[in-house]
């Protein structure tokens, strides 16, 4: 996987690395997370680590996304807050705006935040979930969801960027 600078890295290479990401074993809210601490350069391994659960719909449920999981937790630790400051109350508004802008946005790409509706399969089912999980529809992941959760955040970045450059 190739090495970025911050926001130097083009979307198809992050799609590129989401695709290996996944194939690799990674799950889809640990790709989404990953590609995006590679965009901005703040990787942070217990991050990562933090968005394990989230996978297959939360625990291999089929609930939310997990791209959509990492996507929440990549704009919280881009944006989110820390200290309970006047200052860090706007951040904390202003994540919950973008954070809903995202939510919105990928539901109408995907028709749904939920991961079994998306994949079309109860991944709550442990024989259908080892069924579905080949590298061919962990591909699929990468490209579909994954790839959409990536194209609305890397935009998000992208306005965020050029609104400071004002």
């Amino acid at each position: 996987m190739k090495r970025p600078e911050p926001m130097t890295l083009s979307k198809d290479v992050i799609m590129e690395n989401a695709v290996q990401y996944l194939i690799s074993g990674y799950n889809c809210a640990q790709t989404t997370l990953l590609c995006c601490q590679e965009l901005l350069e703040i990787r942070n391994d217990d991050v990562l680590k933090s968005a394990t659960g989230f996978g297959g719909g939360m625990g291999n449920r089929g609930e939310i996304c997990g791209a959509v999981s990492g996507g929440v937790m990549a704009l919280s630790q881009k944006f989110g807050r820390v200290e309970l400051s006047e200052e860090e109350a706007r951040r904390k508004e202003y994540t919950y705006e973008l954070v809903s802008a995202y939510l919105n946005k990928f539901k109408e790409f995907e028709g749904s935040l939920y991961c079994r509706d998306i994949l079309g399969v109860d991944i709550s089912d442990q024989d259908k979930r080892k069924a579905y999980w080949t590298v061919e529809n962990r591909r699929k992941c990468g490209e579909g969801p994954v790839a959409k959760a990536l194209e609305i955040l890397y935009f998000i970045f992208e306005q965020d960027k050029i609104s400071k450059t004002k």
